[in-house]
């Protein structure tokens, strides 16, 4: 099943979730090539109940690379790069450089998450947690650079807190980390500017799209 993500021939076992998402990903894509813009954003149910984001992930990138899986392998291969500038703002380089090494070769904390076979794993059988974790080392990586709070410009905020959104849109028991996230972008931008917080709120508003197509599609008022 590895090779077979890499060089784009696709299956995914019956019954799987996986299968779920990948149905719906192609499903977003036939409606919008017909116009039918209405079921394209209904994304195949009127309330959710499996994780929405991913769905619309894999049909945008389907859209840019045809019909594999490629656009999930780029995120997996993010991730690393992201965690070694995380850990390297937070600590040193050189102990960076250990962990990044812990972290993809030896799995000596994979009960807790940390090994990269885990994440892996989850692209195999099409799941949403790489995608959401990933986005979320990412905000962490950019958040925790020395020269964060200087280079904080309307861009940057609006994107980082819409992309915290997104994440909780495809994995919404994510929606705790997020908010603490998105909870100190925003007290650092209040203390920076009003604008700069206003955009905050607009990008992290974007948590709410499940709790629109659920009331608009479903008229059920369900997060």
């Amino acid at each position: 099943s590895y090779n077979n993500i890499l060089f784009g021939l696709r299956y995914l076992r019956g019954g799987a979730d996986g299968l779920f998402h990948e149905f719906q990903g192609n499903e977003i894509i036939r409606n919008l090539y017909e116009y039918n813009f209405y079921n394209a954003f209904r994304g195949g149910e009127d309330v959710y109940y499996f994780m929405p984001g991913l769905r619309y992930f894999i049909a945008i990138s389907k859209i840019i690379f045809g019909d594999t899986s490629y656009g999930y392998v780029i995120i997996c291969f993010l991730l690393p790069i992201f965690l070694f500038e995380l850990f390297k703002n937070l600590i040193s380089e050189k102990i960076s450089f250990f962990i990044l090494i812990l972290f993809l070769i030896l799995p000596i904390f994979e009960n807790m998450g940390f090994g990269y076979f885990n994440y892996i794993h989850q692209i195999v059988r099409n799941h949403p947690e790489t995608l959401s974790i990933m986005i979320i080392i990412y905000c962490l990586s950019k958040i925790s650079a020395p020269n964060f709070l200087i280079n904080l410009n309307n861009i940057n905020v609006f994107w980082f807190c819409f992309l915290l959104s997104f994440a909780t849109f495809c994995r919404p028991n994510f929606l705790p980390t997020t908010t603490i996230i998105f909870i100190y972008i925003l007290y650092l931008s209040i203390n920076k500017n009003y604008i700069l917080s206003l955009l905050a709120i607009i990008g992290y508003s974007f948590v709410f799209l499940g709790l629109l197509h659920n009331i608009y599609f479903g008229d059920n008022f369900s997060l």
